[in-house]
């Protein structure tokens, strides 16, 4: 990794420019290795009366791939000009671009097939401040955000057969697929517990987004004791969306082929959301007592249609209806102590469905089991919190704040799965009704004084968060009866109820510093599978094992004359802990699942006994992705002038 800044005055300006340069580049090679024992063109031949009679092509060379490199680089330019005392004008640009790949179990021994992912970004930001008196300013900022994302194994080729920088809705007519796409065949295993022995992936991603977001905010000293904002902003998101899969077999697609887009197998949509936002703010400062309260209206268009009717989702479409929401929020702080503070805050807040749960396929295309529809006229999430707390510095350098917090959510975001009739059931986002999340967080510090070589950062939380489930049938019956199920409280996916954090540091300012940053913390929640039956028991019962993390980082300062340089360690995950972010639903644990004893992966373990090149279900069991990142050491230097 490199990384660097420079920044200053531009000279011969008497300081009116100043600029900021920075940039970083990281290339990192991945901890997840697959093994080139297949190439994309082998695959397996399996004998229709015989089927222990399989045969395996491999030509690959055995040699190790990483499947999760990455590789960035960012960049940020600033440029600050203030032609007058009361007026400052800023300009950020911001500049990401990023390649990468992610881990695909499937084909660990035919790492070649694994998508390439790219995503690019810039944004553009104007900022002007001005101060209109000395108890008046105003900020008026406009922004301009390119976001680009794409994904496919082989880029689109011209007439030329040269690589194509595709763009959703370009005109795909002289473009073709690269020939290099196997016939889907090849992409068969031996058996479902193992892994692919050759072929390709066969999809095609595009996603464009530009953002056009202005801001104004005004703020005035009323008087003594008022201090007033005001402030709007307005926001427009164009949304471009490509996503088809090449085709190619032996029999109808003998080249690979892209299909139109009348095609259920190409897709290709656009999409402008639409909001604004006001508010309106008081501070008010009094001697014993400072009081927040503000009021904010927010309005939202999806601008998209969905189907009011659960029991026909693909029928009766109609344009999902435009969100207003309105929020007052009340903060209040008053001194007990020279050296304590009691806060409390009420407030409202919403926040917007992500915009996946909103478009996703906003054709309504009912071309596989069991299809997801997105749901372009959900509710924002609501949430009302309530705080109240106690700050006290009990020394200099010691100081502790504990917080009581209870927060109501209503609309909250889920995935269900609704059960129209017997034989046809699909997935779509719903607003649940119900969650709350009560709790109590607890921080002490301690601050590293000139004298001292010792400082300290330790917080605890302790939180209970549950909402109702109401399971697929239910959907099916409400609609049938006129009735409303009984709601059924359960833990939250983020539901986690103990959380430590630390911070330790020694060190002499400007000469060492070692530092250790640990995290313990419960395990998530997760719905159990009663394996026998395959039947999935009441919703998040379950909790993951316990996860850890310790890092470590040391640095040592050189003064050069008028030059710093500071030599640094950094091991992430010092004690090299294998925390389980998965697990098997059916055990709890990603060392194991009980899918081993079934007689499928029993038959191929038997298969691999006598044909090596079918890997077994024992190690098509064992899932590198489903661990936290192992030991990281970085060693570097920095350089200060």
């Amino acid at each position: 990794m490199i990384e660097g800044t420079f920044g200053g005055p531009i000279p011969g300006l008497n300081n009116i420019v100043t600029f900021f340069l920075s940039g970083r580049y990281n290339k990192d090679g991945g901890y997840i290795f697959g093994r080139r024992d297949h190439t994309i063109y082998d695959s397996i031949w399996i004998n229709p009366n015989n089927a222990e009679d399989i045969r395996v092509s491999a030509t690959g060379d055995g040699a190790y791939v990483s499947m999760n490199p990455s590789e960035d680089f960012s960049g940020t330019a600033k440029l600050t000009v203030k032609p007058i005392s009361t007026l400052k004008i800023n300009y950020d640009a911001v500049y990401s671009n990023s390649d990468f790949k992610t881990y695909n179990h499937e084909i660990k021994y035919n790492p070649d097939a694994n998508y390439q992912r790219f995503v690019w970004s810039l944004l553009n930001s104007l900022e002007v401040r001005q101060a209109l008196s000395n108890s008046t300013f105003y900020s008026l900022q406009g922004s301009y955000n390119i976001y680009d994302f794409k994904r496919y194994l082989f880029p689109l080729l011209d007439a030329d057969n040269n690589p194509v920088t595709f763009k959703p809705g370009m005109d795909i007519s002289g473009l073709h697929a690269d020939p290099r796409y196997q016939p889907i065949h090849k992409s068969n295993k031996a058996t479902s517990y193992t892994f692919a022995s050759g072929g390709t992936l066969f999809g095609h991603y595009y996603q464009r987004s530009q953002t056009t977001e202005i801001k104004f905010d005004l703020t005035s000293q009323v008087t003594n004791q008022h201090e007033v904002k005001i402030g709007g902003r307005f926001k427009n998101d164009l949304m471009d969306f490509e996503d088809f899969t090449v085709q190619r077999d032996t029999l109808t697609y003998l080249t690979p082929t892209i299909l139109s887009t009348e095609s259920p197998a190409h897709d290709l949509y656009s999409k402008e959301p639409q909001q604004y936002s006001v508010y309106i703010q008081d501070k008010m400062e009094f001697s014993s007592m400072i009081i927040n309260a503000g009021l904010r209206y927010d309005y939202f268009n999806a601008r998209s249609l969905y189907s009011p009717n659960t029991n026909k989702p693909t029928e009766d479409l109609v344009m999902a209806e435009t969100k207003n929401t309105f929020s007052p929020r009340l903060g209040i702080s008053f001194p007990i102590t020279d050296e304590g503070i009691i806060h409390f805050s009420y407030g409202h807040f919403y926040q917007l469905p992500p915009f996946s749960y909103l478009y996703t396929n906003p054709t309504f295309e009912n071309n596989v089991a069991v299809p997801t529809f997105g749901n372009a006229n959900l509710n924002p999430e609501k949430t009302v919190t309530y705080e109240i707390g106690l700050q006290q510095q009990m020394t200099e350098d010691l100081a502790f704040n504990v917080t009581g917090f209870y927060k109501d959510v209503r609309d909250l975001l889920a995935l269900q799965q609704i059960r129209v009739s017997s034989s046809f059931s699909y997935f779509t986002y719903v607003n649940q009704d119900y969650g709350n999340i009560k709790g109590i967080t607890f921080s002490l510090t301690k601050r590293k004084l000139p004298s001292s070589l010792f400082a300290l950062s330790l917080d605890y939380t302790y939180q209970v968060a549950e909402g109702n489930e109401v399971n697929a049938s239910a959907f099916f019956l409400d609609a049938a009866s006129g009735r409303q199920s009984e709601k059924i409280p359960v833990p939250l996916t983020w539901d986690q109820s103990h959380t430590l954090n630390g911070v330790v540091s020694f060190g002499e300012n400007n000469n060492w510093l070692l530092t250790l940053v640990g995290s313990i913390s419960t395990g998530l929640p997760y719905t159990p599978l009663l394996y026998d039956k395959q039947i999935y028991l009441e919703s998040n019962s379950e909790r993951k094992p316990l996860q850890t993390n310790v890092d470590l980082l040391v640095e040592k300062s050189f003064d050069l004359a008028d030059i710093v340089l500071t030599a640094f360690l950094k091991v992430y995950n010092l004690f090299d802990t294998k925390n389980e972010s998965f697990v098997y639903d059916d055990t709890g644990r990603a060392t194991y699942t009980l899918q081993s004893t079934r007689s499928g992966a029993e038959a191929t373990n038997k298969l691999s006994a006598s044909n090596p090149l079918i890997k077994s279900a024992d190690e098509y069991f064992i899932r590198p992705q489903y661990y936290s990142a192992p030991r990281e050491v970085r060693v570097g230097f920095l350089l200060e002038f």
